[in-house]
């Protein structure tokens, strides 16, 4: 007997073909890969701009596994806690470290395959191929982008108000503005606390040494030029702007003393372009309410600051990993990330037309300087903590104490590097 419903034996053959097309079509065929990734970006821009390498990973079928710690010594701690447990995560947000981590190979991935695919030698700067193979002959980091630090943003309408009509290219015309500032009651120089003291003096070293001297100087601690006399001369142009900053600035913050240029209460201030978001939220325009210049005796070139990822060898699809390199140097990534976080990508041929003037000078003269030279990393990048903080010991004494001169102090910082490697 047959009932209506019964489904013949060939029927239920294409009916379970058609469920099994059906089921192949919306299953993925493999899972996708899993990539552990620490780093301490949290701020709103911060995630904001984190969310476009999140985006571009799961492009490329990986599952962003995602611990954002707040705080960068937060996460160096956490980081080296998970490292030295054997527990690495499978890249981790790194600057100043790299080398201390580079020096066991044991631990960190040869990136060097992928490098070759990428052909990052062609497209990275030789001053940050130089950081991202630091220690090693071999790539070990993946450099996402620049910040520039020898910045000087100056108040549009404080300069109305002593008569200048353009940034100042010298330190001496620097002296001559903040004179004429002081006298209308205006700041000359707006600080923060003692870090970026430290922070200034680097981008003032960089305007007395040729570049060349500057990397013997602060990448290979070569003695004589920390007490020669491009390091006096640093410690004595420090000493001048001492004598236009107030001195209550040791305990105000960056973004603070931004305010006061954004305000109209300072005439500059010396930071990186970070500070450009403080201005961008205040609804000020670049060129109309405020300059971003480079510091006086920089001409073009570029003191700069990279995030970057660290790779570690974990127990893990190296074809993962591979992919997860190759989206930090995406160069659709790269642009939609420093959109977002207010840098630069660090790529050579980075499309920079949606940035704003700033920005596509501090690219234009990041691949300038490149070819050229006059692209530097700052010191953090390549030093010891010990080193560092030993130099910046020598220059807030210097700052808080008239009596130490400059070429004493250009002494104790050639003498702070052989004591702190």
């Amino acid at each position: 007997m047959t009932f209506p419903f019964q489904i013949k034996p060939t029927q239920r053959v294409t009916r379970w073909a058609a469920c099994a097309m059906t089921a192949l079509a919306t299953t993925p065929l493999w899972a996708a890969e899993k990539v552990e990734v620490i780093h301490w970006w949290t701020s709103a821009s911060e995630t904001a701009a984190v969310a476009k390498f999140k985006e571009a990973a799961v492009r490329r079928g990986l599952e962003w596994d995602d611990l954002a710690v707040g705080g960068g010594d937060s996460q160096r701690i956490l980081l080296k806690t998970r490292v030295a447990k054997g527990d690495p995560p499978t890249a981790a947000q790194i600057n100043g470290a790299v080398r201390s981590y580079a020096a066991n190979p044991d631990i960190v991935a040869n990136l060097d395959a992928v490098a070759a695919q990428g052909k990052w030698d062609e497209v990275l700067p030789e001053p940050v191929r130089r950081y991202a193979r630091l220690g090693t002959k071999s790539y070990v980091a993946v450099p996402v982008n620049v910040h520039r630090q020898n910045v000087m943003w100056i108040s549009t309408e404080a300069m109305k108000r002593i008569g200048a009509t353009a940034a100042p290219k010298t330190w001496d015309e620097f002296f001559a503005m903040a004179d004429k500032a002081k006298a209308a009651g205006i700041q000359p120089l707006a600080m923060g606390e003692d870090i970026w003291v430290n922070f200034t003096f680097m981008q003032v070293a960089f305007t007395t040494h040729k570049p060349d001297e500057y990397r013997k100087a602060f990448y290979d601690g070569d003695e004589a030029q920390l007490k020669g006399a491009g390091m006096v001369k640093a410690f004595e142009v420090m000493r001048r702007l001492r004598g236009y900053v107030d001195r209550s600035a040791s305990t105000r913050k960056w973004n603070e003393a931004t305010q006061m240029v954004i305000q109209g209460r300072a005439f500059a201030q010396v930071m990186g372009d970070w500070a450009k978001g403080e201005f961008t939220v205040a609804g000020k325009r670049q060129g109309a309410d405020y300059l971003c210049a480079t510091v006086p005796g920089s001409g073009r070139g570029h003191v700069f600051t990279s995030d970057a990822f660290l790779f570690f060898k974990v127990a893990q699809n190296a074809k993962a990993q591979a992919d997860l390199a190759q989206v930090f140097m995406d160069k659709d990534a790269q642009v939609a990330f420093s959109l977002a976080k207010g840098s630069v990508p660090v790529r050579t041929d980075a499309d920079v037309s949606k940035f704003d003037d700033c920005a596509k000078q501090s690219h234009a003269d990041l691949v300038a300087g490149g070819k050229d030279g006059t692209a530097v990393a700052t010191p953090n990048l390549f030093q010891s903590p010990a080193r560092i903080g030993a130099w910046r010991d020598v220059v807030l004494s210097f700052w808080n104490d008239d009596s130490i001169t400059p070429q004493q102090a250009a002494l104790s910082f050639a003498n702070a590097a052989k004591a702190n490697r």
